[in-house]
């Protein structure tokens, strides 16, 4: 089995025709009826329900973008994938991600004739509901076409997925990455106080970020394997 432990950091879309979209979507509630009550409520809180709504836009493959890519394999050294856009991270991962496979692995990742991928563990937290999903909807977004296909199936027969928080929580139940690293002793070193902080942090410190979410990660997949 051939481990690729993922994780994908996002922010919102800077495209200013979804950023429009998005405006247009902010009304009053609908309790306010009168003109000018309308107008002042719009005054005093359109720009806060707009940056929230532009906000959500990264939890969404649709709207938002991959800024970086976080990888390892098996127990390979964590690579943090950037480039000069979006379509450039996803390149370089795809490519990156075979090279390091190949250099692992060898001619013992071809088994039988059977590709690789045939025989790869995808690891992530939250990685079939999020990482995975946007991933393939970023990729579509910008028609490019990966040599190895991603394991998109609930239950696919391969490759594969284990994600740490269903594998903990059971399915439909939810738990922090961070959570399962102080339950396990994991210590991290990063830069931002959570997730939450990307949107507004600097590239350097988001690289940082990924890096540990990796490192993190692989270290909860060999205490609950």
């Amino acid at each position: 089995m051939i481990n690729i432990y993922i994780d994908i950091e996002t922010l919102p879309t800077d495209n200013e025709k979804i950023r429009e979209r998005i405006a247009a979507t902010i009304k009053a509630p609908g309790n306010y009826k009168k003109p000018e009550s309308i107008k002042q409520w719009m005054d005093e809180n359109f720009q806060t329900e707009f940056q929230a709504a532009v906000q959500k836009t990264a939890l969404d493959g649709t709207w938002g973008k991959i800024v970086c890519i976080g990888w390892a394999v098996d127990d390979g050294p964590v690579n943090v994938t950037i480039g000069d856009g979006e379509f450039e991270v996803l390149t370089r991962w795809a490519d990156g991600l075979a090279i390091e496979i190949d250099r692992i692995h060898g001619k013992s990742s071809e088994d039988y004739g059977r590709p690789w991928w045939t025989r790869a563990q995808w690891i992530g937290h939250n990685i079939q509901d999020f990482d995975i999903r946007f991933l393939w909807q970023r990729l579509r977004i910008h028609r490019l076409q990966l040599n190895f296909p991603l394991p998109m199936e609930r239950y696919p027969k391969g490759p594969y997925i284990y994600d740490t928080m269903k594998e903990w929580s059971g399915y439909g139940k939810y738990v922090k990455q961070t959570d399962l690293e102080l339950a396990f002793g994991i210590e991290r070193n990063d830069p931002l106080a959570s997730g939450a902080d990307v949107a507004t942090a600097s590239l350097a410190d988001i690289v940082a970020h990924c890096e540990e979410d990796v490192r993190c990660l692989r270290l909860i997949h060999k205490v609950m394997q």
